[in-house]
């Protein structure tokens, strides 16, 4: 497999919206405990909900995967490591469809303001010295 890439912008006000409107049912649709709990910390959320939903919807289609049904937006976690920086673990299908298409890494990159949030993902191939993906992305 080469590298592949995929991108995604997201509306701050539709993400704010939808998380007035329908609350936990939304967010527990879409985000892991963990991701609930960082953006929940922050001065406002909606913009990292935002930026986290890019993120998953970047790594979607930098995987590239066919899919029956709906993708399984839980197995796709945006985490950031000890120095802040965002990172994705993947879990359940998605991980087994990546692991089985010879996806090593993926790294992401997510930005926000008040009105946008937008997010990149680079899948990598594995390399020879780590053939698998193990669910977590540089």
């Amino acid at each position: 497999m080469a590298s592949s890439a995929g991108t995604d912008i997201v509306s701050v006000a539709r993400i704010a919206n939808l998380i007035n409107d329908r609350g936990p049912l939304f967010l527990e649709r879409w985000f892991t405990p963990q991701e609930i709990a960082y953006c929940n910390d922050k001065a406002h959320p909606s913009q990292h909900f935002a930026a986290r939903l890019a993120a998953k919807e970047s790594v979607v289609k930098a995987l590239r995967s066919q899919w029956d049904g709906p993708v399984p937006w839980l197995s796709i976690e945006i985490l950031n490591d000890e120095r802040g920086a965002p990172h994705v673990r993947l879990s359940g299908r998605i991980l087994e469809s990546a692991t089985r298409d010879g996806v090593g890494t993926i790294r992401v990159s997510m930005s926000h303001c008040e009105e946008y949030a937008i997010a990149m993902a680079i899948a990598d191939p594995a390399r020879a010295d780590r053939p698998e993906c193990d669910g977590v992305g540089a």
